[in-house]
């Protein structure tokens, strides 16, 4: 897949039939081309701006997308710049949850690499998940 931005194609992805399909909504691989900036986005936890924690793991997955598109625009550039993500999380039974905002948040054409990793724990006990990513334009 290509990913054009006006006449320019800015990312192509790579899913190889020499190995399995994408267990999900990521590519496997995501080359940038013809950028010029490049935004790596630290880790993002489900911190509202007045630094209050949503309780559920759903409300801090969505406040965690709703912090990096905050950071994008600050950038001038939206979740369709995105190319990597890493997540943290600390129970994979909320995985189901956290594909259903990054697919909702990323858009259904556009994927980007990924990565999941369940923790024991992350800095404050009250989080429950961080993702960090990277982001091209």
């Amino acid at each position: 897949m290509r990913i054009e931005v006006g006449e320019v194609t800015v990312l192509k992805t790579y899913n190889p039939s020499a190995i399995a399909a994408p267990f999900g909504h990521y590519d496997h691989g995501v080359e940038a081309v013809n950028v010029s900036r490049l935004l790596h986005i630290s880790g993002q936890v489900g911190v509202d701006p007045d630094g209050g924690v949503p309780e559920t793991v759903k409300a801090q997955i969505e406040r965690v997308w709703l912090n990096i598109e905050a950071v994008l625009a600050d950038a001038q550039m939206s979740a369709g710049n995105i190319v990597r993500t890493i997540t943290y999380m600390l129970d994979a039974a909320h995985v189901p949850a956290l594909a259903a905002a990054r697919r909702r948040h990323l858009g259904a054409d556009h994927k980007a690499a990924s990565t999941t990793i369940v923790v024991a724990g992350l800095v404050r006990p009250e989080w429950k998940v961080e993702i960090d990513a990277v982001a091209v334009a």
